[in-house]
């Protein structure tokens, strides 16, 4: 099934000609996508090991509570993003590095749980010939989270895998902190200059994706 507003993936907001119910909806599917993805990721960790009941970032289901400001960001620019990490402790896993990586991706693979739960609703829906615009960004903006969070680049799960096979530094200096702090910023910043030189990097290697996925997903 085709969908007007979702000819190009991944959505991005149309910052010249933005529709109040689009924008709505796109922001509602952002938070849910983000609460989904944080909370997984607490979930994962907690069944792992690393039990902390007294966590404020952890299983209280607060949309706003996991927002990041580079995610965010991230979302305006090109249409994906990520949360607020929830601090995890690895030295209460049995085996820190790989139990890192379940924990990492259990976000991407809950976005993809959700995207085939709300595909079910919408392939229901069109079968039944109701037409609608909630479902179909919600799909999309999970979808691409999921797609995305392989990309290796921190706070994104890819990361943890690029960090798997190299060397552990256990003494991080100030400066090599500051600088992975600043790598989430950074990559926004790359994203907007793609952006205002008209480049396609998104459309190249993901879109494709994306679309496939979507089409499969909501049958």
């Amino acid at each position: 099934m085709e969908y007007a507003n979702l000819t190009h993936l991944p959505f991005i907001l149309d910052f010249s000609n933005l529709q109040f119910d689009t924008t709505i909806i796109f922001i509602v599917s952002i938070l849910l996508a983000i609460t989904v993805n944080a909370e997984a990721q607490a979930f994962m960790a907690t069944l792992l090991g690393d039990a902390q009941t007294q966590a404020k970032d952890r299983f209280h289901f607060n949309p706003l509570g996991h927002m990041n400001l580079s995610g965010v960001l991230c979302f305006a620019v090109a249409g994906f993003g990520w949360p607020k990490q929830p601090k995890i402790h690895t030295k209460n896993f049995k085996h820190p590095d790989f139990y890192l990586i379940l924990v990492k991706f259990a976000g991407p693979f809950a976005n993809l749980m959700l995207a085939s739960i709300a595909g079910s609703i919408l392939w229901i829906m069109g079968n039944w010939g109701v037409e609608d615009q909630v479902f179909p960004i919600l799909v999309a903006v999970n979808i691409i989270m999921f797609v995305t969070g392989f990309i290796p680049i921190p706070p994104l799960a890819g990361a943890s895998l690029v960090s798997f096979f190299f060397p552990k530094q256990t003494n991080i200096s100030s400066r090599s902190k500051l600088i992975f702090d600043a790598v989430p910023y950074l990559f926004v910043a790359a994203l907007v200059w793609i952006k205002l030189t008209h480049g396609n990097l998104l459309d190249i290697y993901f879109s494709p994706v994306f679309t496939a996925m979507f089409n499969f997903i909501s049958g």
